[in-house]
């Protein structure tokens, strides 16, 4: 499925919806949605050098293999391809489809550790399931990224519990 050629009625400007790391990831989730979905783009190697050029080249790789493998589980459990800009479209930059606004939503609400927003979020993008694969490759890409700042707490520790 290559991706929608321009930005549709059902696009949404990015800057009303996602903070600065959203920002960050979007060429990435981008580049890597085109690698699969039209691998003749080489869109891994762009997405690649996105990451790098973002967060620098070891974290930038490690975020990089981190998003292609939450990518992968996503799209496996999808009933339908992803729907997604063209990474090298400029007018399509500023605009986020419904999918890719999905996507960056799971990771802001794994980054925020909101777990009912999450589920329902993962639920909407693999037709109702939540599979294991996406929520454990999600968390571990959302441990390389900053936290959410609605996920800082100042002042209160967490409760610990032990679980037998």
């Amino acid at each position: 499925c290559p991706p929608s050629p321009s930005p549709s009625k059902d696009s949404l400007p990015f800057a009303d919806q996602h903070d600065a790391m959203n920002a960050k990831q979007l060429p990435v989730m981008r580049h890597f949605l085109n690698g699969f979905l039209a691998p003749h783009s080489f869109g891994w190697r762009h997405a690649y050098a996105a990451a790098r050029g973002t967060w620098g080249q070891s974290r930038g790789l490690a975020i990089a293999d981190a998003f292609q493998v939450f990518l992968a589980a996503v799209l496996q459990a999808r009933p339908v391809p992803v729907i997604y800009a063209d990474p090298l479209d400029l007018i399509a930059r500023v605009r986020l489809l419904p999918d890719e606004v999905d996507i960056l939503a799971l990771i802001t609400c794994m980054r925020a550790d909101r777990v009912p927003q999450a589920r329902m979020i993962i639920g909407r993008l693999t037709g109702g399931c939540v599979p294991a694969s996406v929520v454990r490759s999600g968390l571990e890409l959302a441990c390389m990224l900053e936290p959410h700042q609605s996920a800082q707490r100042p002042g209160r520790s967490p409760k610990l519990y032990t679980v037998a």
